[in-house]
């Protein structure tokens, strides 16, 4: 059953008993009785939000509604995050904008970084709320601070634009550095350019070619044409007219605009044996796992 936004906005101030003494005071077997029960009862709150995000995999909506409820209401904060996410773009549910922002609230209430992140964007956009860069920020860089990989990447871009704090690429740098060590792909490039360009930086190509190599594997076009640039001028890596090739031919299968062209280009420069040894490498080239 959908959680209501009625019973979202009622499970944000959950009433506390005031005859459970505060931790501290508790004797060390009670205190690892505690542990134990956290341990048990996070287990079903896992549980069903993995349950959901299954059923959400295979389409199968209703269960995937029933099992982030239940996740929410069994403690884990993210099930109201995903119940929102699909109650904002209609999945298995009539699509509503406010509904899904008090499904938000209630989960970024309990700690979600992802209902922190969502909201942050929607200050940030001005998605119906006043658009306001400083609580953007706020929420965000909390949401970054909890480990959230893609608030550390929006994050670290209001630090470089200078959007709702002052312009700091120190920071941003910094905060694109934790998003990329999560794999995030927009970090990835975005430190590919820093140490590609000398932004902020003294230029190192060879740094950029690694973040943009990151990249690459994931199968980003971005990354994968940068990364064919730098072979084809012999920046930051040995010049390779046949790697710029492959890397081109990847990007441009994946719509990377300036793809076809570039392909092109050093398709001209390269014996056709070679080409053929490019092609070949790029239909046997497989997105890291």
């Amino acid at each position: 059953m959908l959680l209501t936004a009625t019973a979202a906005v009622a499970q944000q101030t959950p009433a506390r008993s005031p005859a459970t003494p505060p931790a501290k005071d508790k004797p060390a077997a009670a205190k690892a009785a505690d542990k134990s029960a956290d341990k048990a009862s996070a287990a079903p709150a896992t549980d069903a939000l993995a349950a959901g995000l299954a059923a959400l995999e295979s389409k199968d909506f209703s269960t995937a509604l029933a099992r982030f409820n239940a996740a929410f209401n069994a403690g884990a904060p993210d099930g109201a995050f995903y119940l929102g996410r699909m109650v904002e773009l209609g999945i298995g549910v009539e699509a509503s904008f406010d509904k899904a922002r008090v499904l938000y609230l209630a989960a970024a209430d309990k700690g979600s970084a992802k209902a922190m992140n969502r909201l942050g964007l929607m200050h940030y956009r001005g998605e119906g709320v006043l658009q306001d860069y400083a609580a953007a920020q706020e929420l965000i860089c909390e949401a970054a601070g909890k480990g959230d990989a893609d608030a550390a990447f929006n994050c670290a871009g209001l630090f470089a634009e200078g959007r709702g704090v002052d312009k700091d690429p120190a920071k941003a740098r910094a905060w694109y550095e934790k998003a990329a060590a999560e794999n995030n792909i927009g970090a990835l490039n975005a430190l590919g350019f820093i140490w590609r360009d000398g932004l902020g930086v003294e230029k190192d190509p060879v740094k950029a070619a690694d973040y943009f190599g990151r990249a690459a594997a994931l199968g980003n076009p971005v990354a994968l044409f940068e990364l064919g640039a730098m072979y084809e001028a012999g920046l930051g890596l040995p010049p390779d007219l046949m790697k710029a090739h492959v890397h081109y031919n990847l990007a441009a299968a994946r719509q990377h605009p300036g793809g076809t062209e570039a392909l092109a280009r050093v398709t001209a420069g390269l014996s056709a044996e070679d080409v053929t040894r490019a092609q070949a490498e790029a239909k046997a080239w497989r997105v890291a796992q």
